[in-house]
């Protein structure tokens, strides 16, 4: 399974793709949380909790939409009982924790100094650039994430 991170593997290659044109979507885009002037206060753990699960996760699968309807790795077509998942490389903290992770490290300054959400995600997006997103099946994300 790990095969796919070999930058010369045919589905590497087409999972970069998914995360080129970074800075053309962001000017466009008009995703509320990209775009609101909401911010927040805490410690960097507080902030990367309440990011990583809902806010984050909703915000890769809304911009970064795909156009496959089968798994990438072993071709099952996506059907009403078989869903495809968004999986982020498993190679050198490219997984959405540590991205979001990296992008509140950037912003942080304390605890009781706000932090525009915007900011910290709009640089979790860029820090996808080059680094392939997969578009798995349940059975075939939950193999590659071991």
């Amino acid at each position: 399974m790990n095969s796919i991170n070999d930058q010369d593997n045919l589905l590497y290659q087409n999972a970069l793709k998914r995360t080129q044109d970074i800075d053309v979507k962001l000017e466009k885009t008009k995703i509320n949380c990209l775009t609101s002037v909401l911010a927040v206060v805490g410690t960097k753990a507080d902030i990367l909790s309440h990011l990583k699960g809902g806010p984050a996760k909703n915000l890769t699968n809304m911009f970064f939409k795909y156009t496959t309807d089968k798994c990438d790795y072993c071709g099952v077509q996506k059907n009403k009982t078989i869903q495809l998942d968004r999986a982020h490389c498993n190679m050198d903290n490219c997984d959405r924790s540590s991205l979001l992770e990296k992008s509140i490290n950037l912003h942080f300054i304390d605890e009781s100094t706000p932090i525009k959400i915007k900011d910290i995600l709009i640089t979790y997006l860029t820090y996808h650039k080059d680094i392939p997103l997969f578009i798995l099946c349940k059975q075939c994300h939950r193999e590659y994430d071991k």
